[in-house]
């Protein structure tokens, strides 16, 4: 995961400078994100992963079919990761573009696991407790991890906080042990 982050960085820098010169870094996270979720389907998958067809025209295949949907600037970046065989690195390219995002509007990517579905009123009293832990705007996306067994875990930047019901078992455990 480590060696993705770190291949896709230098393209993440480099259409967050067009991005930010262009005042277009609401477009560039909404298109990227729409190639991204896209790439999740099956018959996109294929023809990625197909080794019977060129890098050059698995790019403009994958290219066309976002024509007219996205900006010329990110069908041309698309394209580019596609003929350096790179387009796999399209989410991590993402992830690191919204950090630097996120960073530019002093916000805060949050991920709220918990073992069951949190309402949105749980959600906002978690992003205004983060708000003023942070000092930064809160966006939160949340995840359904069942080996939590109850309670939350709060993952932004490199840091955890860890609420869950397993942890504090844990805890308790080392702390027999001793």
């Amino acid at each position: 995961m480590s060696e993705l982050l770190t291949q896709s960085r230098p393209y993440a820098e480099a259409i967050f400078e067009i991005a930010k010169e262009e005042n277009a870094l609401d477009l560039w996270v909404s298109d990227l994100t729409l190639i991204a979720i896209s790439m999740q389907e099956a018959e996109v998958k294929r023809l990625i992963d197909s080794p019977d067809i060129s890098q050059k025209i698995k790019a403009e295949t994958f290219a066309k079919l976002f024509e007219g949907e996205i900006s010329n600037k990110v069908l041309n970046f698309v394209l580019v990761l596609g003929q350096a065989n790179r387009i796999k690195l399209l989410k991590s390219v993402l992830d690191n573009f919204k950090n630097l995002v996120a960073l530019e509007k002093n916000e805060k990517n949050i991920v709220i696991s918990s073992s069951y579905a949190l309402d949105s009123e749980q959600v906002e009293k978690i992003k205004e407790a983060m708000q003023k832990r942070t000092g930064s705007i809160i966006n939160a996306s949340t995840d359904i991890d069942k080996s939590l067994i109850g309670g939350i875990k709060i993952s932004y930047d490199d840091q955890v906080i860890d609420l869950s019901l397993k942890n504090k078992l844990e805890a308790l455990k080392a702390q027999l042990r001793n």
